[in-house]
């Protein structure tokens, strides 16, 4: 791929040369966006969701926002937490259910690393394939949830949405600052704090910096310690340099790393295996003793393992904004590194040693260039335009992963190296992309939008195995207690897969006035195709390209002299070789369903009901569902569904199966209220409530699942009516409704085992805080 490396410095070249053409430039996101908080009603939310900076209500887009302050103030911590805000988002960390889905629909890689994203992530405007580098919400100026295919111009992952991250751009005014520290049970410490420095009349730098941890939350009885605590920092530092008015430069570095005790796999026993089979009787039957009770509330783990996970996530960008005349000219370089460090893991749910892992972890890097114009705003024809080449990198030559297991444990306890000894993966992908989106201004009130963007990718993959000096392999013969049964390394596997498609959108946008508009598009996504190899065994997976095809009718209004905002949408999308992940009872791997569907509805608004008084609420009902999918039979089958054998291999057709952690219905609803008290004094209270339905975590499968459940946030403050202090107190999940990442079946047991995969957020957690601003 010398090729596009040649092409990825050509278009950085590209921006520099053209740095010498004169002009006037404009910002990516006007004043407008940093003064106006997306959070308050009745008022103009400007957001950049089609790579122009546009007011909310004039998109034609299905597309969400919040300010960065309103979803700190909420007692909210991270990133992941706007799904607490935004019904029809959701936040999965379990292999099945990773990462963001929209609309039901999210990414479900299994553990490939290398698997694409369904809904993308962009920050600052650079798309960001892999890790969070956004650790803490002290810096955000907003986030906009853009729902349907989005790839005419955020690429291949984002065939099901984006969620676009903007934070807060230095300014040339004053020295200014802010400092915030919270404290919460299970020894809750979040302190962030940013600066912003004028250099000159034309430079500015902002740093922010920040530290939180907390206690673990699921306790092990066999270790007698508690897992799920964490420990992270980071700082981001971003420089602002305009030497004319047609010419800006942002430069921008960002390091965190996070330390987590226990493992990712955060399990509690939530159903047992039948006991009919000695093997299970004597690993599970001691459960009862350590004062574990099998169950969906179950809080304690019994896993005898010590266990830990890190990482470390950096990267740096540098967007040039030129002026050519009325068009902008941008160019945005970036590049990304994720370190994981060592992990140590047992996935069997027992306190008998019967599965241990351990890993160096896998590194990741990403190097991308964009190129773009854009068209001035006002033009019968408005776009914007562009090229883009990326390179990802996944694993190197340190990266190797280990696993053991004790098949016939306790009663023989010899070790099955069933990683071949120490597996090594790596993967390489390449693209390249050129991209046209816009739309023409028929008349004042009638405009045909679309775009196409088309692409090429490229996908290397290998593995192989080493001899594991920790377990080196017994001469072949019958197994002994504590030892490693034979086993030979595995030899240099190697895969690949190239092809070019394309995504695009075609619509219409009808607005009458100012505050109504009606439109429609229908749009294609595409998720190219991959090959990749399991962590753990290293089993090659050829994955297929995925193709969906949306079409959306939305109207947005306000009312009432823009006090009332009511935005709706009716969405249709239908997808072609969904690429999703089936745990085949020892790993999950990343494989190709034959269709699927998701159709539904969007309804959201707000009612600024007062000056000091608001109100907010959002629904989304999505209907999804398999219409064709072959997969493994599982061990326990779900009502209404039966397996058959094709040849020696028994399967089921999971159609009608909903996908994986996608609940049909989920809402929220909130109310702030800011009540002066007098000059120098203001008080400000806030509720939210947030609802998801049941949702099932494995196709055809039973018990797989959980209820519905609701949660609610309160958060109360006093402090100065122009925001220099503030104190208050705060609660997540107030009425302490349990539920989990995910419920699956437990690995290497009869069937009938179950785990529930925890998280934080399924558990109350109340506190206080305070905040300054200089």
């Amino acid at each position: 791929m010398h090729k596009l490396n040649q092409t990825v410095a050509a278009l950085a070249g590209a921006s520099i040369i053209a740095l010498s053409a004169p002009a006037h430039a404009q910002d990516a996101a006007p004043q407008e966006a940093v003064d106006t908080p997306a959070s308050t009603a009745g008022a103009d939310i400007v957001v950049t969701a089609t790579r122009r900076a546009e007011r909310l209500q004039d998109v034609p887009i299905a597309v969400s926002a919040i300010g960065g302050d309103q979803l700190a103030e909420s007692g909210f911590q991270r990133l992941t937490d706007i799904q607490y805000q935004f019904s029809g988002v959701q936040f999965g960390t379990s292999p099945n259910d990773s990462g963001f889905r929209l609309r039901g629909v999210g990414t479900a890689g299994g553990f490939s690393s290398s698997s694409e994203q369904n809904v993308g992530t962009v920050v600052d405007n650079v798309v960001v394939p892999f890790g969070n580098p956004i650790n803490s919400l002290g810096d955000l100026e907003r986030v906009e949830v853009l729902k349907g295919p989005q790839g005419t111009q955020f690429g291949k992952n984002a065939s099901s949405g984006v969620v676009n991250i903007t934070t807060k751009k230095p300014s040339f005014d004053k020295v200014g600052g802010k400092v915030f520290a919270s404290y919460a049970e299970l020894n809750e410490v979040n302190v962030n704090g940013n600066i912003n420095l004028p250099l000159s009349a034309n430079m500015a730098l902002g740093v922010f910096g920040f530290y939180r941890r907390n206690d673990g939350f699921l306790h092990n009885v066999t270790l007698d310690k508690d897992w799920g605590g964490e420990e992270s920092y980071g700082a981001r530092a971003k420089l602002l340099f305009e030497p004319s008015d047609n010419l800006s430069f942002y430069l921008i570095g960002d390091y965190s790393k996070i330390d987590r005790t226990g493992p990712g796999q955060l399990w509690s026993i939530a159903r047992l295996p039948s006991f009919a089979n000695p093997l299970m009787a004597a690993r599970f039957g001691n459960l009862a003793a350590l004062g574990i009770v099998p169950g969906f509330d179950n809080t304690k783990s019994a896993e005898d393992y010590e266990s830990y996970t890190s990482e470390q996530n950096y990267g740096a960008s540098l967007e040039i904004n030129l002026g050519l005349g009325d068009y902008d000219l941008t160019s945005i370089t970036a590049w990304r590194r994720l370190d994981e460090g060592p992990q140590r893991f047992a996935i069997d749910g027992s306190s008998v040693p019967v599965f241990t892992s351990q890993q160096t972890g896998v590194d990741q890097s990403f190097l991308s260039q964009e190129l773009r114009i854009t068209s001035p705003a006002g033009n019968a024809l408005e776009f914007t335009s562009g090229v883009y080449a990326s390179r990802r990198k996944v694993g190197d030559d340190n990266d190797f992963n280990k696993s053991q297991l004790r098949p016939a444990a306790p009663f023989n306890p010899f070790i099955v190296n069933i990683s071949g000894g120490q597996s090594n993966t790596q993967t390489r992908s390449d693209s390249l992309a050129a991209f046209f989106d816009g739309k023409f201004n028929v008349s004042e009130q009638f405009a045909v939008i679309g775009g196409l963007r088309y692409q090429y990718d490229w996908v290397k993959s290998a593995s192989y195995s080493i001899i594991d000096p920790a377990y080196p392999p017994s001469p072949p013969g019958p197994p002994v207690a504590g030892q490693v049964n034979f086993y030979a390394p595995r030899a240099l596997a190697e895969g690949s897969t190239k092809k070019g498609d394309w995504s695009g959108r075609f619509g219409f946008q009808f607005k009458p006035d100012r505050d109504l508009m009606v439109y429609g598009t229908i749009a294609r996504g595409y998720l190219g195709p991959t090959v990749t190899f399991s962590g753990l065994t290293g089993q090659k997976v050829e994955v297929g390209p995925q193709t969906v095809r949306d079409i959306t009718l939305g109207v947005k209004s306000q009312l009432f002299d823009r006090a009332v905002t009511l935005n709706a949408n009716i969405f249709f999308d239908k997808y072609n070789n969904l690429q999703t992940s089936v745990f085949n009872g020892l790993e999950f791997l990343t494989e190709n369903a034959g269709g699927f569907e998701a159709n539904g509805f969007e309804v959201e608004g707000s009612w600024r009901v007062t000056p000091v008084f608001s109100l907010n609420a959002s629904f989304t009902y999505s209907d999804t569902k398999f219409t064709d999918y072959v997969t493994a039979c599982p061990g326990i089958v779900k009502t209404g569904y039966t397996c058959y054998l094709d040849g020696t291999t028994s399967l089921v057709q999971a159609a009608g199966e909903p996908l994986s952690g996608a609940p049909k219905y989920s809402a929220t609803a909130g109310a702030d209220v800011r009540l002066p008290i007098n000059d120098s004094l203001s008080f400000d209270t806030s509720a939210n409530f947030y609802y998801r339905s049941r949702v099932q975590y494995a196709a055809a499968t039973a018990y797989a699942s959980q209820p519905g459940y609701g949660t609610i946030g309160l958060n109360a403050g006093i402090g100065h009516p122009d925001g220099n202090w503030r104190i208050g107190v705060f609660a997540r999940n107030l009425l302490d409704q349990r539920f989990h990442s995910a419920v699956i079946t437990l690995p290497f047991s009869d069937p009938g085992g179950y785990v529930n995969w925890m998280t934080r957020e399924g558990r109350r957690t109340v506190g206080v805080s305070a905040e300054m601003r200089f």
